[in-house]
């Protein structure tokens, strides 16, 4: 067979990011006693396994149910658990404006299905989530990139892009505990990018992974709290397993009727017997208390991360001082390349996400991601004690 010919041009090969940094990206996953501090997933001692395992038993009680068609918006006492949930974030929201979907992942997709067109143009942080991109790049658009700062978003830098041709028909955001910064969008900023992307007609797609995940006093209140308008998408994969694809999206009623006939032509529901184990796993306020316990796990990772940094890092380095997710970001003194460190860091044992992938077109970026879920705490020191020999070796320090 000539695939050459069959293959759709549209279908995207491979992300441009991963293009350019594939190479390095396999030198770093085929070597041998590495310790990797970019993982995204939650901590293995963070997943409730024997809840989970209960729950899935349970949920066989009603076999037929259970393993029969329904709902394509989804099981009615999830999305009545995800409405209440909402509640608690300031987010009031009734169950029919929710759509059960595969994890986040796929909202973005359907996301794209319903507001995407050839040549459409989506804005994005700088730097940002590259699965969001991924999901994206399937509908030919182009990107803008907006300038971030240590509070996220900067709203001044925003609002010329906005106006420029073609004009944006999206702005991508993780406005609380960024991926791959960790910052969070301050209120001020919040109701000033609402602002100016409502009077621009442009859509706000929120990505909110990361939001029960805080280590204030208090959570951070979403942006959709502040504008009906705004799309938002959460998922269950940071807070309870990543495997079970259980996430969703809140729309206005315009957009959620697309997403949901996309949804149907595409796999026309998300699995019903997870959707029943998962509400079994959280009902009856179990998860509000399982959280408070893996906030204080995840705190005391970060504090790690961030106490090795302070004592191994020469001059010159920077890095994020996230109050909730998985992630910080760390900037290595202007005219040196993460993608240069990266090759230096696995001859010494330790591995990380170069800010090259975090960046539609790729280019050597001076900052990098680092994670602190996973390893544990002396893994971690070990692994930033690694890359700081790696750090000091670049910068001639």
């Amino acid at each position: 067979m000539n695939w050459d010919r069959l293959v759709a041009q549209r279908a995207p090969e491979i992300h441009g990011w991963l293009k350019a940094t594939l190479p390095a990206l396999e030198q770093m996953w085929a070597a041998k006693g590495l310790i990797y501090l970019s993982n995204g997933a939650p901590a293995i001692e963070q997943i409730p396994i024997a809840r989970l395992r209960q729950a899935h038993a349970d949920a066989w009680e009603e076999p037929e149910e259970a393993l029969s068609y329904g709902d394509g918006g989804g099981y009615p006492p999830l999305r009545q658990e995800i409405a209440r949930r909402m509640a608690g974030r300031g987010v009031s929201v009734a169950t029919d404006q929710i759509l059960v979907t595969n994890g986040s992942q796929q909202g973005l997709d359907l996301v794209g299905r319903a507001l995407l067109d050839p040549g459409d143009i989506v804005i994005v942080e700088g730097p940002s989530y590259f699965g969001a991109m991924q999901a994206f790049d399937a509908y030919e658009i182009g990107y803008r990139v907006a300038p971030a700062d240590e509070h996220g978003l900067i709203p001044e830098a925003l609002e010329p892009l906005l106006y420029e041709e073609p004009r944006p028909k999206i702005l991508y955001t993780i406005p609380t505990f960024q991926n791959p910064t960790g910052t969070t969008i301050p209120d001020g900023r919040r109701r000033a990018i609402l602002a100016m992307t409502r009077a621009a007609n442009v859509a706000v797609v929120e990505d909110d992974p990361y939001g029960d995940i805080y280590f204030t006093p208090d959570p951070v209140r979403p942006l959709r709290s502040l504008d009906p308008d705004v799309i938002y998408l959460g998922t269950f994969s940071k807070t309870l397993a990543p495997a079970l694809r259980m996430g969703w999206m809140i729309a206005p009623e315009a957009v959620l009727r697309l997403a949901f006939w996309s949804k149907e032509g595409i796999d026309m529901m998300s699995d019903r017997f997870v959707q029943r184990a998962v509400v079994r796993t959280v009902e009856n306020g179990w998860l509000d208390h399982y959280l408070d316990g893996a906030r204080a796990f995840y705190r005391e990772r970060r504090d790690a991360l961030l106490a090795a940094l302070e004592r191994e890092m020469p001059d010159g380095v920077t890095w994020t001082q996230p109050e909730g997710g998985f992630f910080l970001w760390v900037s290595l003194p202007e005219g040196y390349s993460s993608d240069d460190l990266l090759a230096l860091a696995v001859e010494e044992g330790v591995g990380f996400l170069p800010g090259s992938c975090f960046f539609p077109e790729p280019a050597p970026h001076r900052g990098f991601r680092l994670s602190y879920p996973s390893p544990d705490s002396e893994t971690i020191a070990e692994g930033v004690r690694r890359l700081g020999v790696a750090t000091r070796r670049l910068l001639g320090a």
